[in-house]
């Protein structure tokens, strides 16, 4: 990519083992990411967790692709009515892509009798949670690393707009085609599987913008909104854009895992606005 003029993000790899091992230098080399660009890769191997998510990986990829190939009409069955307007719940459909997602809090209770969910995801309900489970326990790791104070506003017994989605993004034949997806996640981290080149981000440390390569076994990392504010400014939710790097028609698949405030928090955000 560098050969072909194409500026490369250059960003830290914090091990998730040496993580929950508390290592003091990892720790700080986490603080030192979140702060300076608010994105990392979380390498995952080495981890009983981390291992465990990866194993799933292939068969959720799997999944996103099965679910986005079906007929437009099927999908647009699973569109919500029942959300907030700050939600994505369900299947949506936008400029350049679609995406499907399952907040956590369903999904603890997802059953036969709950209509929400797409007869796919309900067959393969254990792969679906587990992998979502161990999403969650990174995140939550990566907040307690930084600060336990982070994470008394992420309790998994209250309610919040944590969850799993599956994004469906096609390339376009020409660069110059692709809309503006300028954007920071709103929510405390994003833990983000990709296959292609697609997150062009600003890096303010190196005050340039570059792709983020997709790394074998690691997950990229954000920090979103609502952490920069609960740190008061002192971590980074960084700018970043859904695009490509050069001409080139063909489908990328993504699975993010949001992790978001408890309701409560947002809430009271809300209304001293």
């Amino acid at each position: 990519m560098a050969q072909r003029g194409i500026p490369v993000a250059q960003l830290s790899i914090i091990s998730f083992a040496k993580l929950n091992a508390k290592d003091p230098a990892e720790v700080a080399l986490l603080g030192k990411a979140a702060s300076n660009t608010g994105l990392f890769y979380l390498d995952l191997r080495g981890d009983t967790g981390g291992e465990r998510v990866l194993a799933h990986l292939p068969e959720i990829y799997a999944l996103a692709e099965t679910y986005f190939a079906q007929a437009e009409e099927t999908k647009a069955q699973d569109s919500r009515l029942d959300i907030k307007a700050s939600q994505d719940l369900g299947w949506k459909k936008g400029y350049g892509g679609e995406s499907f997602e399952i907040s956590r809090d369903e999904m603890d209770l997802m059953s036969d009798s709950i209509s929400n969910f797409p007869d796919l995801f309900r067959e393969n309900r254990k792969k679906v949670t587990e992998f979502s489970a161990g999403c969650n326990e990174a995140c939550l790791t990566l907040l307690n690393s930084l600060s336990t104070d982070f994470a008394v506003h992420h309790s998994a017994n209250q309610p919040s707009d944590t969850g799993l989605k599956f994004v469906l993004h096609p390339s376009l034949a020409r660069l110059s085609d692709v809309g503006e997806t300028l954007h920071t996640d709103s929510g405390t981290l994003t833990l983000l599987f990709y296959k292609d080149w697609s997150i062009y981000a600003f890096l303010p440390d190196a005050n340039m913008w570059a792709f983020t390569p997709p790394l074998e076994c690691c997950a990229l990392i954000n920090v979103g909104d609502s952490l920069q504010r609960l740190s008061g400014g002192k971590l980074h939710s960084p700018k970043h854009r859904v695009t490509q790097p050069f001409d080139g028609a063909k489908k990328r698949y993504y699975l993010s895992y949001f992790l978001r405030p408890e309701a409560a928090l947002v809430e009271k955000w809300d209304a001293a606005k």
